[in-house]
């Protein structure tokens, strides 16, 4: 009998500690929520009438193209209208000055906090990125993918869910053209037809461009492709002449494979892209020197190639065929 007490008490003493370890997680967490800022300093104040949507994010898998930007746009309208976004970067492989130029580029992946010593990371078990999770008032009702995210709201909205999925995913299909200056500078110009809202895709036009090689030659998309035979393409490779960098930590052995690809087939149309962010274009120069590139290259001033493409990642290959049509769309050269 004593022993079948004791057991109980410390059953029921289990039972009490873990509902008091719950509740301190709980108010550690609503803590935490209560005083977020935004990466520049910011307070951020969290709407009560809405749901709370954590995103927490990875800003490098974000320049490869492999973030949750585009599966949060695509979420149903109603849950968009009932939820507040709110998107976490975990102090991890990243500084305060990359998370606020990565938001010159998102601009959209805003409120945007910067995790310090992750600890709403692991305030709420999160140790994968992307990664969401919802809150509803002060209890925690979601915390997933991508793919448990949408089958969450799949659940919870029904029908309503799914029309509003394959709506924009058909509007993501359909061309809609818009012509677009970008900023110029002295001998560079660039007019711009690109897929809006969307970056272009395989499949799309190709957008236009005007610009001038290293060698001060004049480059056009069109006169480049009105000279390639019927079935070729023209590859364009988007490089950042600081690699090596953390962010792109395979980009050598990257330009390695593209040496080796140009050398293999000489016949093959190449263009090299190299952005314009931190260097000038003598730095762009000694870059080409350096790595021996054999290819031509085009100094991109203001990025207006990269940004009308929509590319972040480096290197990065976009195959045009001569019709102008997006064949590829790949960071891994081919």
């Amino acid at each position: 009998m004593k022993i079948a007490t004791w057991l109980t008490q410390l059953l029921m003493l289990a039972v009490v500690s873990a509902s008091v370890f719950s509740a301190n997680a709980q108010r550690t967490e609503l803590k935490l929520l209560a005083e977020l800022e935004t990466v520049t300093g910011q307070t951020i104040a969290r709407d009560k009438s809405k749901m709370t949507h954590l995103v927490f994010i990875d800003i490098w898998r974000s320049y490869g193209g492999q973030g949750d930007e585009e599966v949060v746009n695509s979420l149903p309208k109603a849950f968009l209208q009932q939820s507040q976004q709110i998107w976490l970067q975990p102090e991890i492989n990243v500084t305060q000055a990359q998370l606020i130029e990565f938001q010159q580029h998102f601009q959209q992946v805003s409120p945007l906090v910067f995790d310090r010593q992750f600890k709403l990371m692991r305030a709420f078990g999160v140790w994968q990125s992307p990664f969401h999770v919802l809150i509803q008032g002060n209890q925690q009702i979601f915390s997933g993918d991508a793919k448990a995210l949408r089958q969450f709201i799949d659940n919870k909205y029904g029908e309503q869910s799914r029309l509003s999925i394959a709506s924009k995913n058909d509007k993501k299909r359909e061309p809609q053209h818009a012509e677009e200056k970008l900023p110029v500078e002295e001998g560079y110009s660039a007019v711009v037809k690109s897929i809006k809202p969307h970056k272009p895709r395989v499949g799309d036009t190709a957008p236009t461009f005007s610009t001038h090689s290293l060698q001060g030659n004049p480059l056009t998309l069109d006169s480049m492709l009105a000279k390639l035979p019927k079935g070729d393409s023209l590859n364009l490779v988007f490089i950042d002449a600081l690699c090596p960098m953390p962010q792109f930590p395979n980009c050598e052995s990257k330009l390695k494979k593209l040496k080796k690809l140009v050398a293999d087939n000489p016949q093959r149309k190449w263009l090299g892209v190299v952005n314009s962010y931190y260097v000038d274009e003598a730095y762009v120069k000694q870059f080409s020197n350096k790595f021996e590139l054999k290819i031509p290259l085009a100094f991109d001033a203001e990025n207006a190639i990269y940004k009308a493409y929509d590319v972040y990642a480096s290197p990065y290959q976009i195959k045009v065929n001569h019709l102008g049509r997006i064949e590829l769309r790949s960071d891994v050269m081919q």
